[in-house]
């Protein structure tokens, strides 16, 4: 299905069934994270061991693990492997919802970064064996890049049969369902602090929670609103979505590292400890994010395809400068006005 409006569409359908998931609690969000661990892990394997035995034919394993292909127009490899970093940035953001959502559960002090660690070494173990697995299973390479839908092209080509081939994205889907709703109450539960301390316009109004399952139910409705709002220009350009995706990954990171840098640079040696705590590692793994965050950003800002033009240009630049500077002229208005620092509402654990 290459048509824009139809993935809109779905994405518009997806993104409202997460909402409508979420809105039902913390409770079934634990039911559902619980499923989709044993969903992965069974999904993984089937894609594992389906797509590789079926395929007619394998690529040999120093094309696998030694092959260099670079089409993206510059004569430096090196840079080339740079842009390839995009994909595995937009794969592993959002591994601080497991903190986030953490707060309404018992010990999150503790289970909050523990989840956090125990997400990310399981994820890196099951790209790792995803990505063997799918370089055996290539026909066509040129195809896979000029296919709109590359992974469903990859599982077409390799199985030869359509309904199998809608299983296993079936698979990859209901994972995703499972990643929107934590990312979709996560979204809601930092909104809901911001509006607790004053940091949103009209915070009275979102500083609200719904239900007997006391969820913030307009607040989900606003980060759905802004995220089909956000998207919908992209109707009229592959160009901005792109950069829209950049975009997104350059601020989650940034957004992850600002609590590093300011930790560096006022709370270096007087920062509260809390249960969790990497003792003597603290400070040297805080540099190192802070300067992984800033080389990151940099080339994620870098045109990925040479010769540079208006339809190669990387616009993930313009955009971020357009949120800093809409963020500072916010600050600058109103909300150093308003904002007086995080509002304790309760005592003790």
């Amino acid at each position: 299905m290459d048509s824009a409006g139809a993935r809109m569409g779905l994405y518009i359908v997806f993104l409202l069934l997460g909402v409508f998931y979420t809105c039902l609690g913390l409770r079934f969000n634990g039911y559902l994270n619980r499923f989709i661990v044993f969903w992965g892990a069974i999904g993984t394997i089937l894609v594992v061991i389906i797509v590789p035995s079926m395929a007619q034919t394998h690529p040999s394993g120093k094309w696998v693990f030694t092959e260099f292909l670079n089409t993206t127009g510059y004569d430096n490899p090196g840079l080339t492997f740079m842009f390839a970093l995009l994909q595995a940035g937009w794969s592993f953001v959002g591994y601080e919802c497991g903190a986030q959502i953490s707060e309404g559960t018992k010990n999150a002090s503790s289970s909050g970064p523990r989840g956090i660690i125990i997400a990310l070494s399981s994820a890196m173990v099951q790209a790792l064996i995803l990505c063997i697995s799918t370089l055996f299973s290539i026909q066509d390479v040129e195809e896979l890049q000029n296919s709109s839908s590359p992974v469903a092209t990859l599982f077409l080509r390799a199985t030869r049969n359509e309904k199998l081939s809608a299983f296993l994205l079936t698979i990859l889907i209901v994972s995703q369902f499972g990643a929107l709703c934590n990312v979709l109450l996560a979204g809601a539960q930092v909104m809901y602090a911001m509006a607790r301390d004053y940091c949103l316009p009209n915070s009275k109004f979102w500083y609200k929670l719904n239900g007997k399952q006391q969820i913030p139910v307009r607040l989900l409705l606003l980060v759905a609103a802004i995220c089909i709002t956000v998207l919908l220009p992209s109707l009229a350009s592959d160009v901005y979505y792109e950069a829209i995706i950049s975009t997104s990954v350059i601020c989650l990171n940034v957004s992850y590292g600002l609590p590093a840098f300011c930790r560096l640079i006022w709370k270096r040696n007087d920062m509260p400890k809390g249960p969790f705590d990497l003792g003597k590692y603290s400070i040297p793994i805080n540099i190192i994010a802070v300067i992984w965050v800033i080389f990151f950003g940099v080339i994620l800002c870098i045109p990925s395809a040479h010769p540079i033009t208006p339809e190669t240009m990387n616009w993930s630049c313009l955009m971020l400068g357009a949120t800093i500077i809409f963020a500072l002229t916010f600050w600058q208005v109103s909300g150093r006005k308003i904002y007086k620092g995080p509002l304790q509402t309760i005592t003790g654990e």
